[in-house]
């Protein structure tokens, strides 16, 4: 790994890539058919700066960007930051009431929009709207954006930004709860970046796959940030494409693949033809996000012969953890878990009462770092600041005697049944275990009696074919009876928000559709009066 301890802004990462490797591929678009240089990247974000100086932009002020992952985009989001300004990336499949009203939590000066998008900008006065489309290669369209762009000058000077400036505002994902504005610092973000670098061994000699959304902070500090601090190259998808997901690791060299639960199990589902042996400079595969059940994780590697990395992280406190990729041995011993903390973390457990507990005792999984996000940013403009003494991430979970942390599930997805708390997780494993069972989850739902009961939702193996009954007699062998699940639904596919995560919202509307009726059938029937 490099010397990366000294913080450095976009402008002078930029800098030293096109002096040190000018020539070198930083970023391939398999969807564009084209690529594009180090050297043309910090050309192309100087004339974007340059353009943002003509538009009266000050430096710290906000500019939004909603678009589809493509080159263009990611030199805009380069570009604003290497400014001085601050980028909010908005995710592309959001609502569009959605988008004004995250858009008046932001209140950027500039909204940058795929021109092919169209938004009543009458509900979000508070800016300029800017379309734009492919602006670089030869062909590629123009319109007044591209055209202003061009007549920038691709040199663009400036001294060092503060660490202390912020540089990012992203939204969580609002699975469980309307999406929050988490702002970041160039610090903070230059660090988080860095604590994938040395935990994942990123080099210059990679060759990195990603396919997530931009706007998403995971791909920001996993993928994008990191491939620019290294010089190493980033074949970057506009979305996960299982017919040409085999060629992209073969036809790129692919080293490192990032991933996500969501597809792996989809990869489970709907086999390719692919193995490791196909693809001999593929390391490994990372997996985050979202949990990826045990059991799925070996299927995946046993089929595909491709290590899995698990590794956790959230848009506040960005990369929680992640396992040592490369010590086979030690990466099977601790399956299951998400890994040990990064290099500039500090993740602990407390107890109800606050007070830490030790080795092996489940709590709440607390991090505190400096390569955290600031904090919450509300419409009124005020920004609420995390604790000092460290960040609540809601997840319970333990640490092991090796530092090696556990996720059990979460603090605020516990079922209190009449007073009695229930892990959705241990039941949803348990399910899991049953041979006809491909996906699992269980939410706490509405109960006259006991306040919250529990609800169990199912999708089966292809080909399988299995009944509320056998899945009730499987629950019966390990579960006591209050934590058998009360309800049983077996679904063709999950809810799911932007970033691929289950929404407990989903599945409780799924219920509430589906039971909440006098019928007589929305309860299982076990054997015994269970």
């Amino acid at each position: 790994m490099g010397n990366y301890e000294q913080f450095r802004d976009v402008h002078t990462l930029l800098e030293e890539q096109a002096k040190e490797r000018p020539n070198k591929v930083y970023l391939e678009s398999p969807d564009q058919g084209k690529n594009i240089t180090f050297g043309q990247t910090a050309a192309w974000c100087h004339c974007v700066a340059n353009f943002l100086s003509r538009q009266g932009i000050k430096r710290d002020d906000k500019v939004a960007m909603i678009a589809e992952n493509s080159i263009e985009t990611l030199l805009l989001y380069f570009g604003v930051l290497n400014y001085g300004a601050i980028i909010n990336p908005i995710n592309v499949e959001e609502s569009q009431e959605n988008v004004y009203r995250l858009l008046s939590i932001s209140q950027p000066k500039i909204v940058f929009y795929g021109q092919e998008l169209t938004f009543d900008q009458e509900k979000y006065k508070g800016s300029k709207w800017i379309p734009f489309t492919e602006f670089i290669g030869e062909g590629a369209p123009q319109n007044e954006f591209s055209t202003g762009l061009k007549r920038c000058s691709p040199v663009f000077e400036q001294a060092m930004l503060s660490k202390d400036g912020f540089s990012t505002i992203t939204f969580t994902s609002g699975t469980t709860a309307t999406p929050k504005a988490v702002v970041s610092s160039r610090e903070s973000t230059y660090f988080m970046a860095v604590e994938a670098i040395d935990r994942l061994g990123i080099t210059e000699r990679d060759v990195m796959l990603d396919y997530r959304a931009y706007n998403w902070n995971s791909p920001q500090i996993l993928s994008i940030g990191p491939c620019l601090i290294t010089g190493t190259t980033l074949v970057y998808g506009r979305k996960f494409s299982r017919s040409r997901f085999a060629s992209w690791l073969k036809d790129y060299k692919v080293t490192i693949c990032i991933g996500v639960p969501t597809v792996i199990n989809f990869l489970l589902e709907q086999e390719v033809p692919l193995h490791k042996k196909d693809v001999p400079a593929l390391k490994f595969m990372t997996s985050s996000s979202a949990p990826l059940l045990v059991k799925n994780q070996l299927r995946f590697e046993e089929r595909y012969g491709i290590p899995i990395n698990q590794l956790a992280g959230s848009s506040e406190a960005n990369l929680i953890a992640c396992n040592e990729p490369f010590d086979v041995a030690l990466l099977k011993q601790k399956i299951g878990s998400i890994g040990k903390a990064p290099k500039y973390k500090e993740v602990f457990v407390i107890d109800e009462q606050g007070e830490r507990l030790p080795a092996g005792e489940e709590g709440e999984i607390i991090v505190r770092g400096k390569s955290m996000a600031v904090g919450y940013l509300w419409e009124n403009g005020e920004i609420t600041r995390f604790p000092e003494d460290g960040f609540h991430t809601g997840d319970l979970g333990h640490i092991d005697s090796d530092g090696y942390i556990y996720i059990t599930g979460r603090k605020k997805n516990q079922i209190d049944r009449g007073g009695v708390k229930i892990s959705p997780a241990e039941i949803t494993n348990w399910l899991m275990e049953h041979p006809a069972v491909h996906q699992a989850e269980t939410i706490g739902v509405p109960d006259k009696v006991y306040g919250e009961e529990v609800a169990s939702f199912i999708i089966p193996k292809a080909g399988y074919q299995v009944t509320q009954q056998e899945i009730a007699s499987h629950c019966q062998r390990k579960l006591p009876d209050f934590k058998l699940p009360k309800t049983i639904c077996f679904l063709d596919q999950f809810p799911t928000g932007p970033t691929g995560k289950v929404t407990k919202a989903g599945l409780l509307k799924i219920w509430e559709e589906k039971y909440q009726k006098p019928t007589g059938d929305s309860v299982v029937s076990y054997k015994d009066g269970k």
